[in-house]
């Protein structure tokens, strides 16, 4: 019993050279690469394949000294800012992320003529996390938690705790270090500051 395949071959079809499970017609104008619609890339002389056409990443150089002082002051005025918001007012959280990640990325992208490249995401996410940094310490001053309380992670019940909360509570609910949707607003900035210099 002969094996009659399922779609009929039509000459001059052939299998793709970046998808062999697609046949194809389609040829580079350059080099003759057997190529379809998904991977043929138009150019004003046809379609040609990825090499021929040349596709491939924006390079990145590294930012000089002075350019990336200037993007790590601007970044850490924002940071500060936003940090100090945050800790006044921690019910705004996932807006006050968004300020921070968005703030402390764009204000860095306008201080290094919107240069891109690793040493600037790493400068904006170090950033983020000093301005989330700032505003639990904030936090923390403003419910008179000391360094000791948070060293032990125990209950505190000061004046201002209790005037906030009703009552005594951890030192986590009080820094709001325990409730997943911070934790997720902690991690947006960070991911916006990754990605803006990508």
């Amino acid at each position: 019993m002969a094996m009659i395949d399922e779609f009929p071959r039509s000459q001059g079809e052939t299998r793709c050279t970046y998808h062999p499970d697609t046949l194809t017609r389609l040829r580079c104008s350059r080099c003759g690469k057997p190529i379809c619609p998904r991977c043929g890339v138009r150019t004003p002389v046809g379609l040609r394949c990825p090499e021929c056409a040349g596709v491939r990443g924006l390079p990145t150089y590294r930012t000089d000294h002075s350019t990336l002082g200037k993007a790590a002051g601007v970044g850490l005025a924002v940071a500060v800012a936003v940090g100090v918001l945050w800790g006044f007012g921690p019910e705004w959280g996932f807006f006050l992320a968004l300020g921070l990640g968005f703030g402390v990325a764009e204000a860095m992208a306008w201080a290094s003529n919107a240069k891109r490249g690793r040493d600037l995401q790493l400068l904006a996410m170090g950033m983020v996390l000093l301005g989330l940094a700032i505003s639990r310490a904030v936090m923390a001053q403003r419910l008179g938690i000391s360094l000791a309380d948070v060293n032990q992670l125990d209950v505190v019940f000061t004046p201002e705790v209790l005037r906030e909360y009703g009552g005594p509570v951890s030192v986590e609910a009080a820094l709001r270090l325990r409730i997943i949707p911070d934790w997720l607003f902690a991690a947006l900035p960070l991911i916006i500051g990754w990605i803006r210099f990508r």
